[in-house]
């Protein structure tokens, strides 16, 4: 008995793990970190990409003609969204589609700091 239910467990997890990797890919799910690289009002796209600057990552394209677009928080429009700015993406209904981006300015926790940058560094 105790096989079983250490078998049925395995094989659970197995079969469930696919599915929750991917869940932020799903219609609604939100993918964070993405630092905008382009803005094309007149075809209503974002250009974002995943990693680190000047490091492989992956860049992708959105569509946000119909999005909720918000910049540091209050409504905006795609023209108020500058490159270089985070983005948080909510894929809409195709994987090109997105339903709201949330841009700010803010930095990641501990992004941008250099050594030696401190209140009391002298010149």
């Amino acid at each position: 008995m105790k096989a079983f239910i250490s078998y049925a467990l395995t094989l659970t997890i197995i079969l469930a793990a696919p599915g929750m990797a991917l869940a932020g890919e799903k219609e609604g799910g939100k993918k964070p970190g993405w630092t905008v690289t382009a803005v094309d009002t007149a075809a209503n796209t974002i250009t974002v990409h995943s990693g680190k600057k000047n490091e492989p990552g992956e860049d992708k394209i959105y569509k946000v003609a119909d999005a909720t677009i918000t910049v540091e928080g209050s409504s905006a429009k795609l023209a108020d969204i500058t490159v270089g700015m985070r983005a948080k993406i909510t894929a809409g209904a195709s994987p090109d589609t997105a339903s709201a981006v949330e841009a700010s300015t803010k930095k990641k926790k501990g992004e941008g700091k250099k050594k030696g940058d401190g209140a009391g560094s002298q010149e």
